[in-house]
């Protein structure tokens, strides 16, 4: 029988790629820590590191769980859910599609308390590669019963303690939906404890009271002290279980917002910094046993309002910003923010502001003779 030349070349290049090894789809034994000890993680976990930090990801949910300077080996982000029927909340996790509970018809159907996301396994796109002076990797997934898929880039400067994150939500439904992404940044002792300080660049807020209710905003709240039942609250520190959650939005003039926590006595700060745009509130919570800090949340996102869509729905907006995100069908919607670690000494009175110039991040401290911590985020 006369052979096909064009036949035969088609075979070939099928064989090579069945039998090529294919290393962005797995990642490779150096590459899988542990977390804790005695604890490995049934999921695979991707490291990210340059010359300052260490990243750790979790592929299954695609939470962070630790953050930490090399030199410096606190992780702020210490801390995992105890909770057997919630999914494997730890660190830095998302909340997506939603923040808070599901409604009682979507409970039945399966749905999870903040979303789908966290009880779903993520494919690798690209390990971690350095490209022109950024080490970078990215990686996705598909929420099942939502159809939303997520894409995560992550750089991460060779002489910086910061990452940047870029996520692309794409709606794979033939119909537009409303949705929620929470960036739930979750802090643990010994990191946490009754002396961090928190600081933030927010207007006003409210108490999220998890009711039920459509005015929850009422009394509205500034940071950083607040009256509650006759007392003065400060929020700067975790010293009461009150407020269990609380809301926040930022001026509308304000183009970046941020968040930070710093324990001088540990020497380390911890802070991010979004386009409030992307995410225009931030939400704080609160976990407490026997009057020791336990958990403390630092959740910025597109909703402020603790409750399924249903609520959420009819309540439409909360000081004049969305409580919800619209994507069409089709649509691709992208949202950033960047973290960072710093070194601080043992009288750091905290953060008054961060300012963006360029590719500078400048942290400027509180007081009469503020020092200023500089990162380069490219």
């Amino acid at each position: 029988m006369k052979k096909n030349p064009e036949i035969i070349l088609l075979l070939l290049i099928f064989v090579f790629y069945c039998c090529h090894p294919k290393g962005n789809n797995k990642l490779s034994e150096n590459k899988l820590i542990k977390l804790n000890k005695g604890d490995t993680l049934k999921a695979s976990v991707m490291k990210i590191e340059n010359n300052k930090a260490v990243l750790v990801i979790n592929l299954n949910g695609g939470s962070y769980p630790e953050f930490y300077l090399k030199d410096l080996p606190v992780n702020p982000l210490n801390w995992r859910s105890t909770d057997p029927d919630s999914p494997d909340f730890m660190g830095h996790f998302l909340c997506f599609d939603r923040w808070g509970p599901p409604s009682a018809g979507e409970k039945e159907n399966g749905f999870k308390h903040h979303g789908e996301v966290n009880t779903v396994k993520w494919t690798i796109i690209n390990n971690p590669a350095k490209i022109n002076h950024l080490i970078t990797c990215s990686m996705m997934c598909i929420l099942p019963m939502g159809k939303l898929q997520l894409t995560r880039k992550i750089e991460m400067p060779e002489n910086e303690p910061i990452f940047s994150v870029t996520e692309e939500i794409q709606n794979l439904n033939k119909y537009g939906r409303m949705f929620n992404i929470v960036q739930h940044v979750t802090l643990g002792p010994p990191f946490l404890d009754t002396t961090t300080l928190f600081d933030n660049n927010t207007e006003k807020g409210f108490e999220d009271k998890e009711d039920g209710s459509l005015n929850q905003e009422e009394p509205v709240i500034k940071w950083p002290e607040v009256n509650h039942k006759g007392e003065k609250i400060s929020l700067r520190q975790f010293k009461d279980e009150w407020p269990r959650v609380c809301s926040f939005v930022f001026n509308q003039d304000e183009k970046y917002g941020w968040t930070t926590a710093c324990n001088p006595s540990k020497n380390l700060m911890i802070g991010y910094l979004w386009k409030t745009e992307d995410y225009p509130w931030i939400n704080f919570w609160r976990s407490m046993e026997n009057k020791t800090p336990k958990a403390f949340g630092m959740e910025f996102g597109t909703t402020g309002l603790h409750e399924p869509f249903p609520i959420i729905a009819k309540k439409g907006k909360i000081f004049n910003r969305n409580l919800y995100d619209f994507i069409d069908a089709g649509e691709i919607i992208k949202k950033s923010y960047t973290a960072f670690l710093g070194k601080i000494p043992e009288d750091f009175k905290g953060v008054e502001k961060i300012e963006v110039q360029d590719s500078l991040i400048i942290v400027t401290e509180k007081g009469d003779t503020p020092r200023k911590i500089t990162y380069h985020s490219k």
